[in-house]
């Protein structure tokens, strides 16, 4: 019988050595993200320009990764950072109030709106999840995104539901082990594009 032929996984040109390829690449834009969030007022930029470049790079085979994130991080740095300061401001705003709320007020109407607030918090950082890939997809002013984002929050419930399960899960393991922040943001994002995809392919511009 004839032996039958393929590519030996193990060689240079193989699916292990293309599967390593594609983790380092990941690992690479974690640390371009945190690299570029140190100023926290570019965290914004990063997350759309580390979106971008894994779905360009990683998941359709085009480009090199830094040259795509920084590209994106340029590219939509101003629009970027309006939804940051947006989304950080609203959070800040809400944990402000819950924690004045839980230190002076008692009973039922106190705690209706502390989750009146936690909701809202919440929503907003569901909403932070869709806007900055959909920055990075659609060529849209700001507005048009925050819009279009808090939107997909319930209109995609299932989806949104994965995303916080997603959320959660990677901060469970990073509270528990503190070092894992330094590879978390590469895998976390190319999980959530599994998702997101999905999502943002329904709204593509014609």
């Amino acid at each position: 019988m004839k032996k039958k032929s393929g590519r030996n996984i193990w060689g240079f040109d193989g699916s292990f050595m293309s599967f390593c390829d594609k983790l380092f690449d990941v690992m690479i834009l974690g640390f371009l993200w945190i690299l570029c969030s140190l100023p926290l007022i570019t965290v914004g930029a990063s997350c759309t320009a580390l979106y971008y470049a894994i779905v360009k790079c990683i998941k359709n085979h085009e480009g090199y990764v830094s040259r795509a994130f920084f590209h994106s991080f340029r590219q939509n740095l101003v629009p970027a950072t309006i939804l940051w300061v947006v989304f950080a401001g609203v959070s800040f705003l809400m944990q402000l109030n819950i924690g004045i709320l839980m230190e002076k007020t008692e009973g039922y109407a106190g705690l209706f709106f502390i989750v009146l607030y936690a909701f809202v918090s919440v929503y907003a950082a569901i909403a932070a999840c869709y806007a900055f890939p959909a920055l990075s997809r659609y060529d849209m002013p700001a507005g048009w995104i925050l819009k279009i984002s808090l939107y997909m929050v319930g209109r995609y419930f299932l989806t949104s539901l994965m995303l916080v399960l997603i959320l959660v899960c990677f901060g469970a393991f990073i509270w528990k082990v503190p070092l894992l922040i330094l590879f978390a943001p590469g895998p976390m994002t190319f999980l959530m594009s599994e998702f997101l995809e999905r999502v943002l392919g329904k709204h593509v511009q014609k």
